[in-house]
């Protein structure tokens, strides 16, 4: 080695060992920005998606009706878990449970152990303190804070947050969420990595709706029908309150229901709602269609019909009334729902008047509430009419309709003469404060509103003096009509089977709210089949409670209860003169002699059957109050 190499040798070894160490600098930089970092490379790129809430139902007063509950899944890389103790102390003091629990399920050996499956406790604060340890998943939950109040309306979501029930369904192209998304970066260790300048999409929530339904009345219907089932013994009720005026339905309920927060527990049929998907023959409730087609036919309502019964109908049927009586004028047919009466009204109009008005009030054709879900009806063309259809499409029978076609027949009478399509639906609000409203369909009209009036008039007769006595509220003049209908039983009609309906509406003047109620199989042995019995108290019932939580309807005293200053006669310690009468003995009489002695002594007779009388409801000789109700039952003897 020559002299100059030994001089400088420790320094060419000190640069030989700089140039290595430099080149081991940037051969380890290198490989941790091409290997382990892998800054721009796919695979170090995670998308993670940012899930929206599913929107909320709100009732006309902006109540929820809907939540969206929170729910966390926590789990551990335990292997990343430098200080196990600490982090298990962070876990129990955030979710409020016994870190012994967290401890053995972290013993079991596993890389990632999940420690919590659902819980409501957010312990997202601690991904910082823990980021690569610490795996929380976020869900959400659809609830229903009313459990069964509007189960039938609203309906309910599955397992991945999709309406598969009502309003849920309907609208969940509103209602489901934009998911929105974000790019995370993690080295070759699995480290996430900061990184602001990657591109994120935000997440959008769902659209709120708010529906017409107040919660209040709601419960108030709901409550009332569970309490009248129970008294008359019926197996199922529907009921439904609307306003008139602009067709937005306020309450709707289907007993029995569900609890949409645990369908499963329930009978699939028990989801529907029958108000809008089934078919009932209406009964009573329908000759309000005959009486409209009378007075467009200008047939007066006084204009006077001999109801003397049973009237036989071209020898093919008896038809008998409820009560008996000798000649009523029209307002009094409807009043006291005289199916003599109303036959011969129809006879004289024939039956394409009955077919057109009956159309015009809607029947045979879908509301327009829910076109997927409504039947049209059965409404036979006059040209597939028998001769007995004469007898029974006036009163309601050979004719189906849903609940809703009823009432909204009824709530064109209450306006005006206007038929309106039903909604529920007020308003939906997207997340970019979008407001999409109701369109309101233009009215059309059925009736002049001189006829709606005289309508009315009949109506508001009926609850004063007739069969719907037991729905009059004090203070109100209230209209409405019973209806009494046999249910049909494989093809035949039932003789104990019913369907009792009654539906209102208030003030008389300038109707706020109508009601219908629907009593299925009420206690014909203890003669609460009738509408009258069942139906109409219930409305009573509803209406009370609405107009005292409710002060926002208009008070319309009836003139006989308004205060005058005339002078107020007190009469003390008077009482009331009772007359009583004998009961005779009617059986083995026909039908005819029965209502005959019955009227001559001054009972009522509510009869059930034809040709002979086999029971009454009263022993013969006892003496009872004048004006009371005797039941009877008439059978064929062969």
């Amino acid at each position: 080695m020559t002299k100059n190499y030994l001089k400088f040798k420790n320094r060419i070894i000190f640069i030989h060992i700089a140039i290595m160490l430099a080149w081991v600098g940037f051969g380890f930089r290198l490989f941790n920005i091409q290997i382990i970092n892998k800054l721009n490379s796919p695979q170090g790129i995670k998308v993670e998606t940012i899930k929206g809430l599913r929107g909320n139902f709100f009732d006309m007063h902006g109540r929820n009706l809907t939540q969206n509950l929170t729910f966390y899944r926590i789990g551990i890389h335990s292997n990343k878990i430098s200080n196990t103790d600490s982090f298990l102390n962070d876990l129990s003091a955030c979710t409020g449970k016994d870190k012994e629990l967290y401890l053995s399920k972290i013993n079991v050996g596993r890389d990632y152990v999940e420690l919590e499956k659902k819980t409501n406790k957010n312990c997202e604060k601690l991904q910082k303190k823990y980021p690569n340890a610490l795996i929380i998943k976020k869900s959400f939950k659809r609830y229903y804070p009313e459990d069964n109040l509007v189960s039938q309306i609203v309906g309910f979501t599955d397992i991945d947050d999709k309406g598969i029930s009502g309003l849920e369904s309907k609208y969940n192209k509103y209602l489901e969420p934009v998911s929105g998304s974000r790019l995370l970066k993690r080295n070759g260790l699995g480290i996430k990595i900061s990184d602001p300048t990657l591109p994120s999409k935000e997440a959008k929530n769902g659209a709120n709706i708010t529906l017409t339904i107040n919660k209040e009345y709601q419960a108030i219907l709901r409550g009332e029908l569970i309490t009248h089932m129970e008294k008359v013994g019926a197996s199922a009720s529907m009921g439904l309150i609307l306003d008139p005026q602009s067709g937005a339905i306020l309450s709707m309920v289907n007993l029995p229901d569900y609890n949409p927060n645990f369908p499963n527990d329930f009978d699939v049929e028990f989801q529907k709602n029958k108000i809008v998907t089934d078919l009932i023959e209406p009964g009573s409730t329908f000759k309000i269609v005959t009486m409209a087609a009378a007075l467009e036919d200008d047939i007066s309502l006084t204009d006077e019909y001999n109801v003397e019964g049973p009237y036989n109908f071209h020898n093919i049927k008896m038809i008998e009334d409820s009560e008996p009586h000798s000649v009523l004028n029209v307002q009094e047919i409807m009043a006291y729902s005289s199916n003599i009466g109303t036959v011969k009204i129809a006879e004289y109009l024939g039956k394409k008047s009955i077919y057109n008005q009956a159309r015009e009030f809607g029947y045979g054709t879908k509301t327009g509430f829910d076109t997927s879900t409504e039947p049209s009806g059965i409404f036979r063309d006059p040209s597939m009419w028998s001769l007995s259809s004469m007898h029974s499409i006036p009163i309601g029978y050979e004719i189906s309709a849903t609940p809703l076609q009823i009432a909204m027949s009824y709530a064109a009478i209450a306006n005006g003469g206007f038929l309106l399509k039903p909604y529920v639906v007020e308003k939906i609000e997207k997340y970019d404060d979008t407001i999409i409203r109701n369109q309101r369909n233009a009215k059309k009209r059925i009736l002049s509103q001189s006829n709606a009036e005289k309508l009315k008039s009949m109506l508001a007769h009926t609850v004063e003096h007739g069969s719907g006595k037991k729905a009059y509220i004090s203070g109100w003049n209230v209209a409405g009509k019973t209806g009494t209908s046999k249910k049909l039983i494989d093809g035949k009609y039932s003789e104990d089977q019913f369907r009792s309906s009654f539906i209102g509406f208030f003030p008389q003047e300038n109707p706020q709210l109508l009601c219908l109620i629907i009593l299925d199989n009420p206690d014909a042995s203890r003669n609460l089949h009738w509408g009258s019995m069942s139906a109409a108290p219930v409305f009573k019932s509803v209406m009370d409670r609405v107009i005292n939580i409710d002060k926002s309807i208009t008070i319309s005293r009836s003139k006989k209860e308004k205060n005058t200053n005339e002078p107020i006669l007190i009469q003390k310690n008077f009482d009331r003169k009772i007359e009583y009468v004998k009961m005779p003995n009617l059986i083995g009489k026909t039908v005819r002699d029965a209502f005959s002695e019955l009227k001559k002594v001054g009972i009522k007779p509510q009869i059930s059957g034809r040709g002979l009388i086999v029971s009454q409801s009263i022993e013969a000789g006892t003496k009872v109050e004048k004006k009371s109700i005797c039941i009877l039952k008439a059978e064929l003897k062969e």
